[in-house]
C-alpha cells in the first residue's frame, strides 16, 4: 500500500503501490443453496493493518455491547446471536459501500453486481424470481446503514486506504453439479469457483498500478481449501504464460509467486490473519444467506408449516423429507447438489 496515494498520482516518478487481497468461501458443505466465493483487495500505505489502522470504524471483536464499530471477522463469528443476520449484512454492505459509494436499491440489483451472469442463471430457478421487487437491505434500516457506511468510508480515506475490489462469485446448484460431473472432485470445483475473484483481484491491482504509472506488489491470502497443500499445477493452468513458483508447501500453509508482482498464500484460518480475507468471508456468507432466504420463502409459501433450513447436510435432508410430495413438483437438479 502506498506511502502517499496523492503523491503517486501526481508524481512522474514511479513508486511502489502495495495491495493486500483476500479470498474466502461460504457454502462448500451444504446440499442446498449456492457455493459463494468472494474477494477483496485494499490499497494503502506499506505495512497497513486495517484492523489496527482503521480501528476507529472496524473491529475484529466488539469491546463491549455498546461498541458500534463494524465487525470484520470470520463470518461465523459475525453472524452470531439474535441479530446475527443484521450484523453480517452491516459488515458486507458497509464494505460494499466503500467500493461503490452507494447501496443497491433491490436484491436483484445487488446480485447483478456479482462476477458471473447471475441474474440470467437464476432466472431458471422458481425460488429466485422477482428479485428486483425485493427492497434492500434486508435486515437493517437503510438510512442508518448508509450513514454508517459513509462515515466508515471517510475514515478509510483519512487513513489513505482504498477498497479497490469487493466482489463475489455465486455458483448455483446447477453449475455446481455440472462442475462436479466435469471434475469428479469437490476440491477442484472449489478452486475453479475461486478463480473469478482471484483473477479479478490480480487484474484490478495491475490495472490500477498501470493507470498510476507505479510499480506494485500484491499479496493475496486465501483460506486453505480442504486438505490440499499443492496448488502450483492448478495455478499454472489458471495463469497461462505466467511464471508460477512454489515458495513453500506444507500442511497448514502453501505459498506461491505468480509473475513478478503477486504472492499467493493459502493458509488455515486465513480470515483470522487477514482483514480482506475476513471481509471476503462475510460477503460470501451474506450472499449465500440472501439466496437461502429466497429458497425458504418460496417453499414456505407452498407449505407454511415448513421449518426453514440453512441447507447443511442433516437439516437439508430433513427439509427435503418435510417437503414430501411437493419435492416431486420441483426441478431437483436445481435444488439438490450431487455432492
Amino acid at each position: 500500500m502506498t506511502e502517499n496515494q496523492t503523491e503517486c498520482k501526481a508524481s512522474p516518478e514511479p513508486e511502489e503501490l502495495h495491495y493486500l487481497g483476500g479470498i474466502d468461501e461460504a457454502g462448500l458443505g451444504p446440499i442446498l443453496g449456492p457455493l459463494v466465493v468472494a474477494g477483496m483487495v485494499l490499497e494503502g500505505p506499506a505495512g497497513t493493518n486495517a484492523w489496527r489502522d482503521l480501528a476507529a470504524c472496524f473491529c475484529k471483536k466488539p469491546a463491549s455491547r455498546s461498541d458500534k464499530r463494524v465487525r470484520v471477522d470470520d463470518s461465523k463469528r459475525v453472524k452470531t446471536g439474535k441479530h446475527g443476520l443484521a450484523h453480517l449484512e452491516r459488515t458486507a454492505l458497509t464494505l460494499h459501500y466503500a467500493k461503490t459509494g452507494r447501496l443497491p436499491e433491490t436484491l436483484g440489483e445487488f446480485l447483478a453486481g456479482g462476477l458471473s451472469d447471475l441474474p440470467r442463471e437464476l432466472a431458471r430457478y422458481p425460488w429466485y424470481q422477482d428479485l428486483d421487487g425485493i427492497p434492500f437491505p434486508r435486515w437493517n434500516d437503510r438510512k442508518t446503514l448508509e450513514l454508517t457506511a459513509h462515515l466508515t468510508l471517510q475514515q478509510m480515506r483519512k487513513a489513505a486506504v482504498t477498497c479497490l475490489a469487493y466482489e463475489f462469485h455465486a455458483v448455483s446448484v446447477g453449475r455446481f453439479n455440472a462442475s462436479i460431473v466435469r471434475h469428479d472432485n469437490k476440491s477442484v470445483t472449489l478452486f475453479e469457483s475461486s478463480l473469478p475473484p482471484l483473477i479479478g483481484i490480480v487484474e484490478a491491482s495491475a490495472q490500477d498500478a498501470q493507470d498510476r504509472a507505479c510499480d506494485y506488489s500484491l499479496h493475496v491470502v486465501l483460506d486453505r481449501q480442504g486438505g490440499r497443500s499443492r496448488y502450483r499445477p492448478l495455478l499454472v493452468q489458471a495463469f497461462p504464460g505466467t511464471k508460477v513458483r512454489s515458495l513453500r508447501e506444507g500442511k497448514s500453509l502453501s505459498e506461491y509467486s505468480v509473475g513478478a508482482h503477486t504472492r499467493l498464500t493459502f493458509v488455515e484460518k486465513g480470515e483470522d490473519r487477514s482483514f480482506p480475507t475476513a471481509a471476503a468471508s462475510c460477503l460470501a456468507k451474506y450472499v449465500r444467506e440472501l439466496c437461502m432466504e429466497r429458497i425458504n420463502h418460496y417453499f414456505r409459501q407452498l407449505a407454511p408449516e415448513l421449518k426453514p433450513t440453512a441447507g447443511y447436510y442433516s437439516d437439508g435432508r430433513r427439509f427435503l423429507e418435510d417437503l414430501g410430495p411437493l419435492l416431486d413438483e420441483q426441478p431437483r437438479e436445481l435444488l439438490i447438489r450431487n455432492r
